[in-house]
């Protein structure tokens, strides 16, 4: 068994994982959505027996408010949940200097420039042994050369390998740190226009192709692609998960250049597209995080999308196009909500068009399951 959920995460990210074989069921849990979509995380903790509440891995990709707030909740009610983690991976203020490594519990140096960094405190706090641990406490970052190989082996079988981010991505986000903590709403203050400015995430929507019918995909999926410059988003982590001889790619808000790259480092590489049963789309469906040549890189006929559309309306429209004239034969996207961002992919013109398929949580309901060991690549 391999499961992945998207749970209702408004704009952002909360990613169930579960697998194993028989009765034993081992879990992950990517991000945490934002502070506002945490009672649907503690929802899904609490229906889980109470001796189940088990995380082989949290995973904290980046500093955002849609990936961070929800898991700044749920390590302040870890013991009233009675939830623990066999380790955590965030790459905090410490790891963006090359060499960095997570202090002891009694460091003065644990927190950035500013101090009040919650989920630095709240991580040692539960056990600084279990931060990074994998790497010694060190960074959780892609080696500048070489074939990239599975960076651990979960209890329970599954298997990570490191695909983002590289210490460039690290070494451009320390300079607005504090900007990008503020921003992410775990440090004192609120973001400003200036800061958003500076980490690059001022979000913009181009206008809508052909409103009055289905969009043109050549077309949409013909546009530039401008990339993704916002510093947080480049200091992702993403993943390739593998488990049973499947596997999701798990691509947070990384850059799609750094994703290809990475790809491109893989054993099988050389073969060509790198066969994956599903993508967990790279922030939300942003046109500039879905290149052409990333799609391409990838045998997958699974697309999973998670975001409501609020903030920045996503997913692109470009992105979506990109996925069904590139992705190959039978192009499957799958949605965690159905709003008016991505409901024109359900058009059954489109769809007999072009022979992909879009799926959407059920009527009034959000979230969504995807079964990977049934998916087809």
């Amino acid at each position: 068994m391999f499961r992945l959920e998207l749970l209702p995460a408004q704009y952002g990210d909360a990613i169930w994982i579960e697998y194993g074989a028989g009765r034993k069921v081992s879990r992950v849990l990517v991000d945490g959505g934002t502070e506002a979509s945490f009672p649907a995380l503690r929802e899904r903790i609490l229906a889980l027996p109470a001796n189940q509440r088990h995380f082989e891995l949290l995973v904290v990709t980046h500093v955002d408010a849609d990936h961070i707030g929800g898991t700044v909740e749920l390590l302040r009610e870890r013991e009233a949940l009675g939830v623990s983690f066999g380790e955590i991976w965030f790459n905090g203020y410490v790891h963006l200097s090359a060499g960095g490594v997570v202090p002891t519990r009694e460091s003065p140096d644990i927190l950035g420039p500013e101090q009040g960094e919650q989920l630095t405190e709240l991580i040692v706090g539960a056990d600084p042994r279990k931060w990074n641990a994998v790497v010694g406490g060190g960074a959780l970052v892609v080696p500048p050369t070489g074939p990239l190989q599975p960076l651990v082996r979960l209890p329970g079988g599954m298997q990570l390998t490191l695909l983002s981010p590289g210490q460039e991505q690290l070494d451009r986000l320390k300079p607005v740190w504090d900007s990008a903590c503020r921003k992410a709403g775990i440090t004192p203050g609120a973001a400003t226009a200036a800061d958003s400015e500076r980490l690059g995430e001022v979000g913009t929507r181009g206008e809508e192709s052909d409103l009055l019918g289905d969009p043109d995909v050549v077309q949409l999926a013909s546009a530039p692609f401008v990339p993704d410059r916002a510093r947080p988003n480049g200091s992702s982590i993403a993943l390739l998960a593998e488990y049973g001889g499947r596997r999701v790619l798990l691509g947070a808000d990384a850059y799609a250049a750094v994703l290809g790259a990475s790809l491109a480092r893989l054993p099988e590489a050389a073969g060509g597209r790198i066969a994956v049963d599903a993508v967990k789309l790279a922030h939300h469906g942003s046109s500039g995080n879905t290149s052409s040549e990333l799609v391409r890189a990838l045998k997958c006929r699974n697309w999973l999308v998670s975001t409501s559309g609020q903030q920045f309306g996503h997913p692109d429209q470009e992105a979506i196009a990109r996925l069904i004239r590139d992705g190959g034969s039978g192009v499957g996207l799958v949605f965690n909500y159905r709003s008016e961002f991505n409901e024109v992919w359900a058009s059954a013109g489109l769809r007999r068009k072009y022979g992909y398929t879009a799926s959407y949580p059920a009527a009034g309901t959000a979230g969504v399951g995807f079964d990977v060991g049934r998916a087809k690549r």
